[in-house]
């Protein structure tokens, strides 16, 4: 290879890890499901493979490989290593290998992109000087600035201009984050049950699920199912484990050690009892680093993280070495293997580039892929076709195969509510199996995830009007998805009622009683508790939290069920009463009217009741019993 190739494939390097570090804070598409941190993982997934494989090629060609040697290397190999392992060993492969859906910035292979730049920048000649150091800091800076100015004016432009709907075509979601407490909870818990590697890289929300904190429910955020931690520290600690935290916490300590010895080495230089700082602005340069690298740091510890701030950790921690090794020459040393040394062995390095080259590729084919199907996911125009193709594209992202059987779900329903005569049986049946069969595949994609069973429970619980033998399956899924996150009263709710739908009265009771111990103020819970004894001949237990929920919410459900309970206690004034309360809160409220009449009826106030089976009429038109009601009522 001539030297004017190698000088250009050097510049193509230095251009695309250039355009990484501008791109990166700047970086979004509004055509993905995620706007950011996808798009972002995304550019670097691509770009680093590619960047590695030309460094490589240039060096097969040349003869030459030269690889900077320094004390952190190993610790980093390490930690990539053991977070691989994590991954495999971990309860969800696909989210800890490429993200979990809706974060996608604790990926694996995100990681492994972030460690190729670190090695990229301190093995070529992007950051060979203070020049160039302070020129990718500039480039870095200048794009920081432009994302920042971007985010003011998202908060100071006035409220009729929303740059969110601009860009986006509508408006951002609010944040909403554990606390410190929650977050070391849930890690304590974790690592209990995965000590050594933890539950794998992008788990948090499994682990979240698992151990969810009871006194959440108390929150105004109870009902929002967390992804990330509070702190970066102990994120890592619950999904990569002790081993994961230690080897990362190794790399940080080094990293530490040796700024601190260097810069007493170098940039203090004790003559003649009296301290005198180094010539130049180079000492400036490594305080600045080194400053940025300790809130970095800090941040980790009290903060989650992003893309951007993973980034910035590994490029600091690149930069800082990249000084160094220009310093301290025995510390930071150089081997260079000649490739040339046999023929062959210059052909095994080339069969070594062609294989990494396949396999490169080959991963870059796959990422597109799934980068294709969650652009079809989001933004395709017939959303049955489109979730179908994203799911050949990426069949190992379940969060697909779920929002596809709650469209056919969703369709079976809207077939069987249109008029008596024009709802195809056939089409609802078959939009049911779909359903049952897509939501069953989900749980094959991820066995360990609440979402899937979660979502099975709903179909079966749904489909019940629809078809026969639904209400065990209900139960099942829903008893499955609650052993993945035993502290959600609406989970021990929708258990409660389909034991209830399957007329098991005392698991029924059991699970609304466990769903009021996790969230004592749960309406749906309390309700339907007292609906169940009801249904169990529980009467006076019945009437204790009817007449609590009467004082403590103002819904005509509430006053009815009361009424319904006077009226068959034979207290028929007290009834009337209760169903008119029901009425001054939703004056449309069809049982109500009907059961006032039926009330009046019992009395032989037969104009009242003639009345009020009139308006009951009006909101069920062609209702035959009501028809016949008013004719006899009329004579």
């Amino acid at each position: 290879m001539t030297d004017s190739t190698a000088i250009k494939l050097d510049k193509i390097i230095l251009v695309l890890i250039k355009g990484v570090i501008f791109l990166l804070p700047l970086f979004f598409l509004p055509w993905t499901s995620e706007y950011f941190e996808f798009n972002k993982q995304f550019l670097l997934w691509f770009t680093m493979p590619i960047v590695a494989l030309l460094w490589l090629l240039k060096a097969v060609a040349s003869g030459q490989l030269k690889i900077k040697i320094n004390p952190l290397n190993l610790p980093i190999l390490i930690f990539l290593f053991l977070t691989a392992a994590s991954s495999i060993f971990g309860l969800d492969k696909f989210s800890s290998f490429f993200g979990h859906f809706g974060i996608f910035s604790d990926s694996w292979l995100g990681l492994l992109s972030l460690v190729i730049f670190y090695f990229l920048i301190i093995n070529t000649k992007v950051a060979e000087s203070a020049e160039n150091i302070i020129g990718l800091l500039k480039i870095f800076l200048y794009s920081s600035a432009i994302a920042a100015v971007l985010s003011l004016m998202a908060m100071v432009i006035p409220p009729k201009i929303n740059l969110a709907e601009v860009f986006l075509g509508h408006e951002l979601p609010k944040e909403a984050s554990l606390d410190y407490n929650q977050s070391w909870d849930i890690t304590k818990e974790t690592l209990k049950k995965n000590p050594a590697l933890g539950s794998g890289p992008g788990t948090f929300s499994q682990d979240f699920s698992l151990f969810r904190p009871v006194e959440l429910n108390s929150s105004a955020l109870w009902q929002i199912r967390f992804d990330k931690s509070r702190s970066r520290f102990l994120e890592i600690l619950a999904t990569g484990g002790l081993l994961g935290f230690l080897s990362y916490f190794l790399i940080i300590c080094l990293g530490f050690y040796l700024d601190i010895v260097l810069i007493r080495k170098y940039l203090f230089v004790r003559a003649a009892g009296e301290t005198a700082y180094a010539k130049g602005e180079e000492h400036n340069l490594v305080y600045v680093l080194f400053t940025v690298f300790i809130l970095i740091f800090f941040s980790q510890i009290f903060f989650p993280t992003n893309t951007v701030l993973n980034f910035i950790f590994w490029f600091i921690l690149a930069l800082l070495i990249s000084f160094w090794q220009r310093h301290d020459k025995l510390l930071f040393k150089e081997k260079i293997i000649d490739l040339h040394k046999t023929v062959l062995f210059y052909r095994l390095s080339i069969l070594v580039l062609f294989v990494l080259s396949v396999g490169v590729f080959a991963l870059l084919a796959f990422e597109v892929k799934f980068f294709a199907a969650d652009i079809i996911a989001a933004r395709g125009a017939n959303r049955e076709a489109s979730l179908i193709m994203a799911v050949k594209l990426n069949p190992y992202r379940y969060n697909y195969r779920i929002s596809l059987a709650k469209l056919y779900l969703s369709q079976a329903k809207a077939e069987s509510l249109k008029p008596d005569g024009q709802g195809n049986n056939s089409m609802i049946q078959l939009n049911i199996t779909k359903a049952i069969e897509t939501g069953r595949k989900a749980i094959e994609m991820a066995p360990s995830s609440v979402l899937p069973y979660e979502t099975l429970g709903m179909i079966y619980r749904d489909i019940r009007p629809l078809t026969l033998g639904s209400e065990a399956w209900a139960v099942k899924y829903f008893n499955e998805a609650f052993a993945f996150e035993p502290t959600n009263p609406v989970l021990a709710t929708e258990l409660a009622k389909a034991y209830l739908n399957n007329n098991d009265l005392v698991n029924a009771e059991k699970y609304f009683n466990r769903a009021l111990e996790l969230k004592g103020d749960y309406y749906e819970a309390k309700f339907s508790l007292a609906k169940t004894y009801l249904k169990g001949k529980k009467d006076s237990q019945a009437l204790i939290l009817l007449n609590e929920l009467a004082r403590e919410v103002y819904d005509p459900e509430v006053y009815y069920e009361l009424g319904r309970f006077y009226y068959n206690h034979g207290e028929i004034d007290k009834a009337i009463d209760r169903f008119k309360l029901a009425l001054s809160l939703s004056p449309k409220h069809s049982n109500s009217l009907y059961s006032l009449a039926v009330a009046y009826e019992a009395k032989n106030d037969f104009k009242e009741a003639l009345k009020y089976y009139r308006q009951a009429l009006e909101l069920s038109p062609g209702n035959k019993e009501l028809e016949n009601k008013i004719k006899e009522l009329s004579k």
